[in-house]
């Protein structure tokens, strides 16, 4: 009887729309226009609920939108049109409705496998008093003339990136100090990915090193330097802490809630914390556009078409290394980087393949070993094996025969091997593995 092999899906998603980003100051009426989606986001909101709770049912965006309507006409509810336009009121309106329908779609699926969730999914809640919220402008009322992007009522004329020809929407989205366009454009690509050519590169994600990436061919592995994201959340928690322990002794911006536990102090974000938040969010993304284009190109040097990526289900909500070492990893957004490093390898024609990295640090890949339970760290206890633990440092691993690796490069390694078990590191490039390129974005 032969052994069916697995077949490893190839990627076949094609992006149709992309995004620019664009920062630009606040303004009265970009702040009246987002005050204004904030309460018709909360109205429609409050008619889906009292819907649900006396048992008539609004049924999707169009009886939503058609209510609205009415409202306006009767003068009951002019929210509708104090958007600047009508079409950014219905796409206010689509994204309540998006939410409400998600919310129903995941009460479902609990109903018939709560394990696979971590709680009962709750109903969605009302924005914040006083909060400005995302607002749309449709390609109908935004519209690219010689490079900009204009839209009239909003007085708005910025300077497009030269990729963006033809929009489909703008996202207004409130940041300190302004506001954050989000320019959705189709890009006319199709992308041809590459077949399976035997060369794969292996992805480690982790802390001090925020990726190590090493390829079964014979060129040097590569380490992206995470000390400098590293140093940045750790300022960001310390001075974090200090600016809420300086809130709570002058109590800054304190309301008193009364709850079952006696009246208990509620604080809300002030400029100093925004404004830190801000900065910390500008450092984290521009290290992840810089460490995922060069790990594209890492890809492309080593004319493999195939990435793997080491990425377990819940592993920030389940980390269990400690309190510093917890802080240090939760505080990275590798989903973020993750998602970069997928789109843009996708873009040059390379899939990218996620993959459970399950005892990935604690097997040999030098000694050609499965990634599985039988080798891990409890088995080798239980047959009397020493050492137990061949992980002797954070940052080294020590193979059968005495040889010292990093810890990483061994951990990507075994990543592969567990999606192309066949994937062979002994011959050819047992030296090179032992010689990794440390690689430093500058932030």
């Amino acid at each position: 009887m032969t052994k069916k092999t697995k077949n490893v899906p190839r990627n076949s998603t094609q992006y149709t729309h992309l995004c620019s980003e664009y920062i630009i100051p606040a303004s009265n009426i970009l702040d009246k226009i987002s005050y204004k989606a904030h309460d018709l986001y909360n109205r429609a909101l409050y008619d889906l609920r009292q819907g649900l709770f006396h048992k008539q049912y609004v049924k999707g965006y169009e009886q939503l939108d058609s209510m609205f309507k009415k409202r306006y006409k009767a003068r009951e509810c002019i929210l509708y049109h104090e958007l600047g336009y009508v079409q950014s009121a219905q796409q206010t309106l689509k994204e309540v409705n998006t939410i409400w329908q998600a919310w129903f779609k995941a009460n479902k699926a609990y109903q018939k496998n709560p394990g696979k969730f971590t709680g009962k999914p709750r109903m969605p809640k009302y924005l914040r008093k006083k909060e400005r919220h995302t607002f749309f402008v449709t390609n109908q009322n935004a519209k690219v003339k010689d490079g900009y992007l204009t839209i009239p009522k909003l007085k708005i004329k910025v300077e497009l990136a030269l990729q963006v020809k033809k929009i489909q929407r703008v996202a207004f989205k409130p940041v300190y100090g302004g506001y954050k366009l989000i320019v959705q454009y189709k890009i006319n690509k199709e992308i041809n990915y590459l077949p399976d050519n035997g060369r794969y590169i292996g992805i480690d994600p982790g802390v001090d090193n925020a990726f190590a990436c090493v390829s079964n061919t014979e060129n040097m592995p590569l380490l992206i330097n995470g000390r400098n994201l590293k140093s940045v959340n750790q300022y960001y928690n310390k001075e974090r802490a200090r600016l809420k322990k300086l809130q709570a002794q002058y109590h800054q911006l304190e309301s008193i809630i009364n709850t079952k536990q006696g009246p208990k102090p509620v604080y809300q974000e002030t400029k100093a914390m925004k404004r830190l938040t801000v900065w910390r969010n500008d450092k984290i993304r521009q290290f992840a556009h810089k460490a995922s284009k060069r790990i594209v190109n890492y890809a492309l040097s080593c004319e493999a078409n195939t990435i793997v990526i080491g990425n377990n289900k819940s592993w920030k909500r389940s980390s269990n290394m400690g309190k510093k070492n917890n802080q240090n990893f939760i505080g990275i957004p590798h989903k973020v980087m993750i998602e970069m490093i997928q789109y843009k390898a996708n873009l040059a024609g390379i899939s990218v393949i996620r993959t459970n990295e399950s005892y990935t640090s604690q097997t040999s890949a030098l000694d050609n070993e499965k990634p599985c339970w039988e080798n891990g760290n409890k088995n080798r206890q239980r047959q009397g094996k020493s050492p137990v633990n061949r992980r002797i440092k954070r940052g080294l691993f020590k193979t059968n025969n005495g040889t010292l690796i990093n810890a990483d490069i061994n951990g990507a390694m075994q990543i592969i091997r567990k999606v192309f078990p066949k994937t062979s590191f002994v011959n050819g490039i047992a030296g090179v593995v032992l010689r990794p390129v440390k690689w430093t974005a500058l932030i």
